[in-house]
């Protein structure tokens, strides 16, 4: 049995006139937090696309927990467990939370939304991650932190083993950075793998096992 939930081996990825990956390889580990750092250019929003089934490589190949898998497009992927917290968050800051936890993957019931059950099992997903908010709460009324968790229980809800962090602190204060910081490991300690990548080396060299 491999010792990392996803692997990706000797990826190429080409485009016109340029090569953004050659011969990259990575493993991600349960339970680790995986620094990935690279100035502009250096292939980490290609690694990440090719990770969420955005892009094919024309060379290598990924595999989750030791088996080999081809990604087509994006749902493959998170059906793999593989998700990712963007930059720019996609979130709808005049829904709940729980709108925003459910997005694309709401409950019915006769037909109706089921928001008691979406809601039982959004509080579920914070109680994982040992996190008191609200799952009524408005998206529009929460700091930059937790909208970011909301993205992260997003991805909790659909049972992901790996979480990709891109610049997940760029627009954070540095107690928001630091509550993000606490769910990270909190996740580590379930055995969730996280991506995280950062260009401030300070933050990666706090939390990240490898880099």
């Amino acid at each position: 049995m491999s010792e990392y939930v996803v692997e990706l081996k000797n990826i190429t990825k080409r485009f016109p006139g340029v090569v953004a990956l050659k011969n990259m390889s990575i493993g991600i580990r349960p339970g680790e937090i995986h620094g990935l750092i690279g100035e502009n250019g250096a292939g980490k929003s290609t690694l990440i696309k090719v990770l969420t089934g955005v892009h094919t490589p024309e060379e290598g190949e990924i595999y989750v927990d030791g088996q080999k898998v081809v990604f087509h497009n994006p749902v493959q992927s998170r059906e793999a467990g593989i998700a990712c917290v963007y930059q720019e968050l996609n979130i709808v800051k005049q829904l709940s939370v729980t709108d925003n936890v459910f997005m694309g993957r709401a409950v019915k019931k006769n037909g109706l939304l089921d928001h008691p059950r979406m809601i039982a099992e959004t509080r579920k997903v914070f109680e994982r991650m040992a996190l008191s908010l609200d799952p009524r709460a408005m998206v529009r009324d929460l700091d930059a932190s937790y909208k970011q968790i909301v993205e992260i229980s997003r991805a909790l809800l659909m049972n992901a083993q790996i979480i990709i962090m891109d610049e997940p602190t760029t627009s954070l204060t540095d107690p928001e950075i630091e509550h993000v910081f606490e769910i990270l490991r909190t996740l580590k300690k379930q055995n969730v793998g996280i991506v995280f990548i950062s260009h401030k080396l300070r933050e990666v060299m706090e939390i990240c096992d490898r880099y």
